[in-house]
């Protein structure tokens, strides 16, 4: 356990310098940007978005992840897996080019057709770092990682806003995309240079064609739960809408991706060395869970309660339409911060099939909340009140595969694991209520009171449960550290 904890700390550490450095400069990048183009451009772009992310998917065939697990690949393995990679993602984006024109007829938006051209060389460098960026994870070079998210992250930001500032319109996000996929090929290869072969071995993809074929099934089905409603807003609503949904559905995705991304990376490399020992991985699984939830809880109750001023301050007032789905979408932040470490664990146990059967039931009910939202209520808002539903719901099932059958363990025990960071939240929400009656003028003024106020309350309700207070003086910032 004392390993564990050790190579956990030591990835969170390096992995969360690079995240919440992303969070800064995300949200500097993305203010900017924000000015210097339209919710039409932004929701024209997020359409290919959708589409790229769907190649992505494709090209990585649940790859990377198998290549971390599997602990007895050679490097003769490695090196034709790679080969493999690469061809089938230069097929893709062959593909992808091809059907540009196809999907600019479907939205109506010929200006679609070369953007999505010029958006085919993104599939193509994504595929080709995902070997090395899984030889990198497997070799736990997390500090290295960090590095280089950071500053390729940075670089591309800055070049997007120099692009938007001089009229580049849509190409600005476009380029950026390019020039963010081939940097970080470029730097994954650098760390771990692999010679690709003249001649793809089977017997090398079979050793985790089983793994990698689950891990691609969840994540092929989860591409629908999570972009259908981007699909169908470009489709029946319009770009604009759209670049209003998409900036409430990124803005509340940051905390949750920022969150939960500094762990969940380090969970699976780490304990996959552990898979045997469900024990282990399960007090350590607890421990994450319950931290995660007395962060994660409280912080949707604030970002609900403070949606107005944090899309003026950080978007502009021009962005106002993404304030009421943004509210409602913010209630989902803590139950999806635990919800996707979920994953890691089923991935260390080798129970991917777990994770594409809890998948599947999580998309069918998500896609019945945005097809209510898009189909009946015919509004973001409606939509925002599908996918809250969805995500409530989907998240006592997912649990109850990765604890009962993962992990063997007793799922009413775990359950209460969450019940603290409820009451916490409630205690948080109770708080916020009463203060949003109060009138104040200046929206950086009414933001900082609402965020002292909820420290504060949060700090007094942890002084009625030593036992919680003392479990987050321990874990805050030592993360597993006893």
């Amino acid at each position: 356990m004392t390993e564990i904890r050790k190579n956990i700390r030591s990835g969170v550490f390096y992995t969360a310098i690079s995240k919440y450095s992303n969070i800064a400069a995300s949200i500097i990048i993305s203010a900017v940007l924000a000015r210097l183009l339209t919710p039409s451009e932004f929701g024209v772009v997020a359409i290919i978005i959708v589409f790229i992310s769907f190649f992505n998917l494709l090209s990585s065939f649940g790859i990377g992840s198998a290549v971390v697990q599997n602990k007895s690949l050679s490097d003769e393995d490695i090196s034709s897996i790679f080969t493999f990679s690469i061809l089938f993602g230069f097929i893709l984006a062959v593909i992808f080019f091809f059907i540009s024109p196809i999907i600019a007829s479907f939205y109506n938006q010929p200006v679609l057709a070369n953007l999505s051209r010029l958006m085919s060389l993104t599939i193509f460098f994504n595929s080709l770092q995902i070997v090395p960026n899984a030889v990198n994870l497997k070799n736990l070079r997390f500090r290295e990682l960090g590095i280089i998210s950071i500053g390729v992250h940075v670089l591309s930001g800055i070049i997007a806003v120099v692009l938007a500032y001089m009229g580049f319109s849509y190409y600005a996000l476009i380029i950026n995309s390019i020039i963010n996929a081939l940097l970080l090929f470029i730097a994954y290869y650098y760390l771990a240079p692999i010679k690709p072969t003249l001649s793809i071995k089977f017997g090398s993809i079979n050793k985790i064609i089983k793994y990698s074929t689950f891990q691609f099934l969840f994540q092929f089905i989860n591409y629908f739960s999570g972009n259908t409603d981007s699909l169908l807003i470009g489709k029946f609503f319009n770009a604009s809408a759209l670049g209003f949904y998409d900036k409430a559905v990124r803005l509340m995705l940051m905390p949750v991706q920022n969150l939960t991304h500094v762990i969940t990376p380090v969970l699976h490399p780490v304990l996959s060395e552990y898979q045997d020992d469900k024990t282990v991985i399960y007090n350590t699984y607890v421990r994450i869970v319950k931290l995660l939830a007395l962060i994660g809880f409280p912080l949707s109750v604030f970002l609900h309660f403070n949606a107005s001023e944090i899309i003026n301050i950080i978007y502009g007032p021009q962005w106002n339409q993404s304030i009421p789905v943004f509210k409602l979408l913010a209630l989902s932040v803590g139950i999806q911060i635990i919800l996707s470490s979920g994953g890691s664990i089923c991935q260390a146990t080798n129970r991917t099939d777990l994770l594409f059967y809890s998948g599947l039931l999580s998309t069918i009910v998500m896609l019945l909340g945005i097809s209510y939202g898009v189909f009946i209520g015919k509004s973001l808002v409606s939509i925002g009140f599908g996918i809250l539903f969805a995500v409530s719901i989907n998240v006592f099932q997912a649990f109850y595969l990765v604890i009962k059958h993962a992990l063997n363990q007793s799922y009413t025990r775990f359950l209460k694991v969450l019940v603290f960071p409820v009451i916490l939240s409630i205690g948080v929400a109770s708080t916020l209520w009463l203060i949003s009656f109060l009138t104040i003028g200046n929206i950086i003024v009414s933001l900082l009171i609402k965020f002292f106020i909820t420290i504060f309350t949060i700090f007094l309700i942890l002084l009625m449960s030593k036992e919680n207070l003392s479990f987050l003086k321990e874990n805050g910032l030592k993360l597993l550290k006893k």
